[in-house]
């Protein structure tokens, strides 16, 4: 389950609010052959590299992409003050678990724990790419010897920016996953709701469960080392 990405930075969460919400405006969205979807052309950010790289994992504090509406009832287009930002801490506490939460499966929305987040709560996270280990696949670890698990590194083409499905409640957020598609198969039989600039709207309204499908999500995977 997805426990590492690479985020952005507070003004580069706010770019992208602003180009979400039309506050700002973008380049003609172009039709990448690797993508059957229109895609927003946002801009290569600077740190995207390791300079100054983000990286996330539970019980990190992050910004987050959160509607000021309720998502149970959506809204038919993203406008100015639809969406804001907000630091929140990756992984839901639990009376019965003492290690956080961090990823929500969207088959599991009507679980207790999940179903007011999922019907009113969700959310959206930004990142430049996230981490996968191998289910099966193991490596030598060149600092220690050991024998651990390979780690993927997931990409999309002509996507310099990822958007995750997420829900969040009080100070916390999770990650959505679904069923894994062909690219992330081999690697896992999960992963992250990723969502195309295009289905925003559709992830923060009603009838979010028919974005549970991610087949045609292009995934790009390249081991780590």
């Amino acid at each position: 389950m997805c426990a590492h990405y690479v985020g952005l930075r507070d003004e580069q969460i706010d770019l992208l609010i602003a180009q979400m919400t039309g506050e700002q405006s973008v380049a003609e969205p172009e039709r990448p052959k690797e993508y059957g979807q229109l895609e927003l052309d946002y801009p290569e950010l600077e740190d995207s590299k390791t300079k100054q790289r983000i990286d996330v994992y539970p019980k990190s504090v992050g910004p987050v992409i959160v509607p000021t509406f309720d998502t149970a009832v959506g809204v038919e287009r993203l406008e100015p003050g639809t969406l804001e930002r907000a630091d929140l801490e990756w992984g839901y506490s639990s009376q019965w678990n003492p290690q956080p939460i961090f990823n929500t499966r969207i088959e599991s929305a009507d679980k207790p724990i999940w179903r007011a987040s999922m019907e009113h709560g969700r959310c959206i996270i930004a990142c430049r790419w996230f981490y996968e280990s191998s289910g099966t696949e193991t490596r030598i670890s060149e600092r220690t010897g050991r024998t651990i698990k390979q780690q993927y590194m997931f990409t999309i083409p002509h996507m310099p920016v990822i958007f995750i499905g997420g829900i969040h409640r009080s100070h916390e957020y999770s990650m959505v996953t679904t069923r894994a598609n062909a690219g992330m198969a081999p690697v896992h039989p999960r992963m992250p709701l990723i969502l195309h600039p295009t289905e925003l709207t559709t992830w923060l309204g009603p009838d979010y469960m028919r974005l549970a499908d991610r087949s045609a999500v292009p995934l790009t995977a390249q081991p780590v080392r």
